[in-house]
């Protein structure tokens, strides 16, 4: 298939110039869907001709499972995306299929940006250049479009005012939260493994990551045009909205979804933790279980630190949830280490979550609000511990 249209780009790059009034470019936003990697959406252009009878569908959003280095380039941060090309129908029905909503903005674009944009799109889907870098917030399928649409009107005065009208400062987290509730197993390894760089306030450009804030932006973009009179006119990018198809969105449960959520679950274990060990500080298991917590947050420690310093992903620097997961946590399980070094490190410890506390208020970070039960039951393990050590 995959062939087939390449041969079929490469004909109709020929006989472009003489049916470029004939084309028809729009952009297709869907919607959110079921899993984590689909809850932020998507974007593709769409491009068709009624004479030439063709209607395919740019996406720069496709990636291979197969590639037996995947995995590893992915945790690496070396993320290498693709401009696939499909038809339009095949496209549309695999989200159908998902059910996930399907919106179209048909653009009003000059007879020869629509050739300069088709060809562009047909050069860049090429296998030899097709592979891409792909960057969360800067260089995802949304991004690209945007970046696209821009260079093509750069000499028509392309301008639009969506920063004004979205004043209010947002950060990328405030935006990922906007997509997926922030008590979820999915925000939480996401608020743990990525750093303070995504509190960082961004300007209103800069929300176009998201599929449904490119939407936004391209409806309040225009463009100068000269007529053949030579009357400069001001021109609204977006021609007109169609919906595709639309998706009703079921509503679960808030207590359902809070009995599941990580909060929940972790004032419970962190509960019982706390209420055992008060009543039976002398048994063994209650404390191998106590112990287990220094061993996981070390073991989180040293993931943030390769995240950090051994990966290409800038979004996971300066990370200050290594305040409570530090790798080193594990000394307090070595017994040979002298009482007074504990219990200076101890002490390290719990100035350690009242910085995570003054980080979270001054917003420098942002920590996910299930790891507080946590904070709480560090802080009374971390005193337990110096008095143990203290009357020792």
């Amino acid at each position: 298939m995959k062939n087939i249209i390449f041969t079929f780009l490469f004909f109709l790059s020929a006989s472009l110039v003489a049916q470029s009034e004939d084309y028809t470019i729009s952009i297709l936003t869907i919607g959110s869907g079921s899993s984590l990697s689909d809850s932020f959406g998507h974007s593709a252009i769409r491009a068709q001709s009624k004479t030439k009878q063709y209607d395919l569908v740019f996406n720069y959003g496709v990636y291979d499972y197969s590639d037996p280095k995947f995995y590893s380039n992915f945790i690496k941060g070396y993320l290498k995306y693709s401009l696939g090309v499909s038809y339009f129908k095949d496209f549309k029905s695999s989200y159908i299929a998902n059910n996930r909503s399907i919106k179209e903005q048909v653009l009003h674009l000059p007879d020869d940006l629509k050739e300069k944009l088709v060809n562009k799109l047909i050069f860049n889907s090429r296998p030899k250049n097709k592979d891409y870098f792909y960057d969360y917030f800067d260089n995802n399928c949304s991004t690209i479009i945007k970046d696209l649409i821009n260079e093509s009107l750069t000499q028509h005065g392309y301008a639009n005012n969506y920063s004004h009208a979205n004043k209010l400062k947002n950060s990328y987290r405030s935006l990922i939260y906007e997509n997926i509730n922030k008590n979820s197993w999915g925000s939480l390894g996401i608020d743990i493994c990525l750093g303070s760089y995504i509190d960082q306030q961004i300007e209103a450009e800069k929300n176009t990551f998201l599929p449904e804030y490119l939407f936004e932006y391209l409806n309040s973009s225009y463009y100068n045009y000269s007529n053949n009179n030579k009357k400069v006119e001001k021109v609204k990018l977006v021609k007109n909205i169609e919906f595709i198809n639309k998706v009703k969105k079921v509503k679960k449960s808030i207590f359902n979804v809070f009995l599941t959520s990580p909060l929940f679950v972790f004032i419970l274990i962190f509960t019982a933790l706390f209420l055992l060990n008060y009543r039976n500080k002398e048994n063994k298991k209650i404390h191998l279980a106590l112990e287990s917590i220094h061993i996981l947050t070390s073991i989180i420690g040293c993931l943030l630190i390769f995240l950090w310093f051994f990966t290409d992903h800038t979004t996971a620097a300066f990370n200050y949830n290594l305040l409570w997961a530090s790798p080193v946590n594990f000394i307090l399980l070595i017994n040979v280490i002298n009482k007074k070094w504990k219990i200076a490190y101890l002490k390290l410890l719990l100035l350690s979550l009242i910085l995570i506390m003054l980080h979270s208020v001054t917003g420098v970070q942002v920590f996910n609000i299930s790891l507080y039960p946590l904070f709480l039951f560090l802080a009374f393990r971390y005193l337990q511990l110096i008095k143990f050590y203290s009357k020792a």
